[in-house]
């Protein structure tokens, strides 16, 4: 899950984003309740597959894994070989801070179609409108990122990768993973 923060200039939108954080606040990201918390294999979930790509992992090479990589790739790992590292390639926190911009266009594009923001909010107590826009836009700019594979920034594949499934495009495989980025807006208490 990742926090949007950004900095915005545009004084309606800026009233209507802080008028809107006082009664909701805008999750995005693998969220549990919403399959972020379904399981890719036996020992991990979404929610852990997405850590380990958007923070990286070092992972350990076993007797057992070495035995799988002959038997599924045909590949021998050196004995040298002790670690696999997994290098990070944010889809949520990148996104939402590089292309901050981008999402506060995008929300002052959706308010020039107001006549007066703060009028329609304050009268028409529609802020939630506010937040759902917000949220939405936000899983706009993830899924931008997995189709520039993070706008040129991430690490493309190992080949050992490519080969095992048929793509380089990092972050693309069952693509559950890039389905299962939503966002839910909840009221604050």
């Amino acid at each position: 899950m990742a926090e949007i923060k950004a900095h915005v200039d545009y004084k309606k939108l800026k009233n209507a984003i802080k008028a809107m954080s006082k009664e909701y606040s805008v999750k995005v990201g693998l969220l549990a309740n919403k399959g972020g918390s379904d399981e890719v294999s036996p020992d991990m979930d979404l929610a852990g597959l997405g850590a380990v790509h958007e923070f990286g992992a070092t992972i350990n090479v076993t007797d057992k894994m070495r035995g799988f990589f002959r038997h599924q790739f045909g590949i021998n790992l050196k004995k040298t070989t002790t670690t696999i590292v997994i290098p990070a390639r944010s889809f949520l926190e990148l996104p939402l801070a590089t292309q901050a911009k981008k999402l506060e266009k995008a929300m002052k594009e959706t308010f020039d179609s107001f006549e007066n923001v703060e009028y329609w909010i304050a009268e028409k107590g529609d802020i939630m409108t506010v937040a759902v826009m917000l949220g939405g836009k936000a899983v706009e700019l993830i899924n931008e990122a997995f189709e520039t594979s993070g706008w040129g920034n991430w690490q493309p594949n190992s080949p050992v990768t490519i080969a095992q499934k048929g793509s380089a495009m990092p972050l693309v495989d069952t693509g559950k993973l890039r389905q299962s980025i939503t966002y839910e807006v909840e009221k604050r208490v």
